[in-house]
């Protein structure tokens, strides 16, 4: 399309905004109709930004390969331009990719995990923008005479620090509350029987508040390390991601995981504070205390019952589904991708196991095969000697009715002739 195509106000230019499930696809519908509108008055013309619900499938690397998809895309469609915006952290020699146009005029892949936690909107519809209008020039999407576009490599501390922020809020941490039913039923459990229990408030009252602080640091710590053990969240050395994926995606299981636990702490915290004041009478608090009780003595009898019930979360968890906890702990891609590259397999000691297994297997059935061998072998001896023996019975048979049929065969039966006197 020519300058001219753009200006005129009959003609419609169309940009197809494809996302993955979650926040890419939350951000492309918030910035449609804002895009439009920035495209009409920055480019002039008409354009309008739909919204498609198609997502591409991941290539054999583990990335979306935008380019081979695009000319189908822009035909079946009727587009002049495809922005698709994916939550997995690309990459190009290690460095975080912001966007990447592969040589493509038409087509662009923006990376949302890039732009952190702050105005992922605003900063998206921004480079949304400079991708399109560098694309209406002859000359193609990212020439240095004719746009503006920012560095497609993320270089330096603070951007990879932004990308590890921008991970954790594409696995929306607060969706494991749904899966840890059994981490929560133990919490509540637990942290319910310290409220009923008349020592447990001697107790947290006695306690210092950092005392306490560290007490909940640790319960919350040891329920992290479990859930990441025992789900195969740790990403291993031979997954197939480079050492870089590897170490990002392993800081970023951390921080997901701690986060849900953290807010599902904070919860219980709050749960448990209710329960104190609903059935801890003041009187009877006083009595256990021997004085006066103010509301901090609730919130110290809260906080230590909170923490019991992180350390019972831990036993709670066996109860969870693997696949529906690691399913809520990262987003729909970057689940698919970890489970392309073996990501959730435990480790090594069970993999050594499997084999183990599969070895014994495998001579059980080389075994089994022998046997039957030996067994068809015996069979057929038998069957062998099984078969002589009839004919021999049968060759027996034959001669004595072969006997009996020659004294017939001359006209019938002949009597038995003797030297005794007829009667």
């Amino acid at each position: 399309m020519d300058e001219q195509t753009w200006n005129e106000d009959e003609v419609w230019a169309t940009v197809g905004l494809m996302a993955d499930p979650g926040v890419p696809r939350r951000v492309a519908v918030a910035i449609a109709d804002d895009l439009a509108d920035d495209l009409s008055s920055e480019l002039g013309g008409r354009w309008r930004v739909e919204v498609d619900q198609e997502t591409l499938p991941l290539g054999p690397d583990g990335e979306i390969r935008l380019t081979e998809h695009a000319p189908r895309l822009l035909q079946e469609h009727d587009w002049d331009f495809v922005l698709y915006l994916t939550d997995l952290a690309t990459r190009s020699d290690g460095d975080p990719l912001l966007y990447d146009v592969s040589g493509s005029t038409t087509a662009a892949l923006v990376c949302i995990p890039v732009f952190g936690v702050v105005r992922v909107r605003s900063k998206v519809r921004k480079l949304a923008l400079k991708l399109v209008r560098a694309g209406t020039h002859q000359s193609g999407l990212g020439a240095p005479a004719t746009d503006d576009l920012p560095p497609e490599r993320c270089r330096g501390f603070l951007n990879k620090a932004r990308l590890l922020t921008g991970m954790v809020r594409n696995n929306r941490p607060t969706r494991m509350m749904t899966a840890l039913t059994g981490v929560v039923a133990a919490g509540a459990g637990t942290g319910a029987f310290g409220i009923f229990y008349g020592s447990i408030a001697s107790l947290a009252v006695a306690l210092h508040p950092l005392r306490l602080l560290l007490i909940s640091v640790m319960g919350v710590l040891t329920l992290v390390v479990w859930l990441i053990l025992r789900n195969g969240l740790w990403t291993r050395p031979d997954d197939g991601l480079t050492a870089s994926s590897r170490r990002m995606d392993n800081a970023a299981t951390v921080l997901t995981v701690g986060t849900g636990v953290g807010i599902m702490y904070l919860g219980l915290l709050v749960a448990m504070f209710v329960l104190a004041i609903a059935v801890m009478d003041a009187g009877y608090l006083e009595t256990q205390l021997e004085r006066p009780v103010s509301v901090w003595d609730y919130v110290h009898l809260a906080w230590l019952s909170s923490c019991l019930g992180a350390f019972a979360g831990a036993l709670g968890s066996n109860f969870d589904d693997e696949d529906a906890v690691r399913e809520a702990t990262y987003s729909l891609r970057w689940h698919e991708r970890r489970k392309m590259f073996d990501s959730y397999q435990s480790g090594d000691g069970d993999s050594e196991e499997q084999e183990e297994q599969e070895r014994i297997e495998r001579e059980h059935g080389e075994d089994d095969n022998d046997h039957d061998g030996e067994d068809d072998n015996d069979h057929d001896g038998e069957n062998d000697s099984s078969e002589n023996n009839s004919d021999s019975e049968n060759n027996d048979d034959d001669g004595e009715s072969g006997n009996g049929n020659r004294s017939s065969r001359d006209g019938g039966p002949r009597e038995v002739e003797d030297d005794r006197p007829r009667g």
